[in-house]
């Protein structure tokens, strides 16, 4: 199974946010790498521009803050700035993804020091409330399925738990709080009045390019090279209960396993996992499964485009199975119970109807 493809190949992967990326009409819509660092003053840039600071904790959270940019395109206006909150175990890759994306950043000494027209983040942990400005918290993932233990209140989702959600003080963190259904509003309104006055439903940007992208699956599958064969793809969230985590063997039991000609497996994994891992790390440990062929994509865009192209997906309880299971995408169950997966949530249901 050839697993080498070329940038040209790699960029036509990455082309899944492109169909709506558009800055009218979406549904949504309502130290420093590279020495690119950005200098505003009380919300102000350069001229007539207006700086909106993209606060990201992890890299996982970064590509949600990307996924916002639509909104602001064509914009002259609207000055773009990142900075890294810092306290995440996750938060170094952050850093190179900011670069890759060629943001420029301020960095966090400075950026507490200065006012902004708009602060977008996508993880409500850390030290948000150290920033001035209008503050707007988004969802880092689809729904709210897993409570993390250690973090926040025992057994409370995380990204709905008023410990994160609210000030030191017990004022709202936020200006306005997004959310992609109104459901997760009605999960958080008994927990957290003040917070649930401030939500607004605006749907998820991930999820239109997910659904936008299916007529360029065949496209997809070119770039793979997966021709006529079966494409298999892992989805593998992070922490001890994750599917890596629980069978670590399974990547390259199933590439050794299965027939060449006939089946072509792909991993996802978790930003974070590959933050816990390491480059090196991870690329030894996946090294028997990826001589045998596992295809390994990239995270943010890349990793989306497999799903699309897969006839098969074999998930754990991570949230990233809810997105092509939105496309209809035949799932297999392989998550045997635990404490972070919560139960009444979207994953949960999901979960107790697809084969295992």
């Amino acid at each position: 199974m050839d697993t080498a493809w070329s940038k040209a190949d790699s960029a036509v992967l990455g082309t899944i946010t492109w169909p709506a990326r558009r800055a009218t009409g979406a549904r949504w819509e309502t130290s420093a790498p590279s020495g690119r660092e950005s200098r505003v003053k009380d919300g102000r840039a350069t001229g007539h521009e207006r700086a909106v600071l993209f606060a990201a904790r992890s890299q996982n959270a970064l590509h949600r803050l990307l996924d916002t940019l639509p909104v602001f395109a064509g914009d002259d206006r609207v000055h773009r700035c990142f900075t890294l909150v810092p306290g995440s175990a996750f938060s170094l890759d952050a850093l190179s993804a900011i670069d890759r994306a060629g943001g420029r950043t301020v960095p966090w000494a400075e950026a507490v020091e200065q006012t902004f027209a708009l602060i977008l983040a996508a993880s409500p942990k850390g030290d948000l409330h150290a920033l001035h400005g209008p503050r707007v918290l988004l969802p880092h993932g689809a729904g709210f399925n897993k409570s993390v233990p250690g973090e926040g209140t025992e057994d409370s989702a995380s990204g709905l738990d008023p410990a994160h959600l609210l000030r030191p003080d017990g004022a709202p963190l936020a200006t306005r709080y997004l959310f992609s259904h109104p459901s997760q509003i009605a999960r958080l309104a008994p927990l957290s009045p003040s917070v649930a006055a401030r939500s607004t439903v605006v749907g998820d940007p991930l999820l239109e390019r997910f659904l936008e992208s299916q007529d360029r699956r065949d496209r997809y599958r070119a770039a793979l090279r997966t021709g006529a064969r079966t494409l298999v793809v892992l989805l593998s969230t992070w922490g001890p209960e994750s599917l890596i985590g629980r069978r670590p063997g399974l990547p390259a039991e199933l590439a050794a396993a299965l027939p060449h000609d006939e089946y072509q497996l792909a991993l996802v994994l978790h930003p974070n996992e590959r933050a816990r891992r390491g480059a090196l790390d991870l690329a030894e440990y996946l090294d028997p499964a990826r001589q045998a062929g596992l295809i390994l994509p990239a995270v943010h865009e890349e990793w989306a485009s497999v799903a699309v192209a897969a006839d098969l997906l074999i998930t754990d309880h991570g949230s990233a199975a809810l997105y092509p299971a939105a496309l209809d995408r035949p799932l297999l169950g392989a998550y045997d119970g635990g404490r972070e997966l919560l139960p009444d949530s979207p994953m949960s249901a999901l979960l107790t109807g697809v084969p295992h």
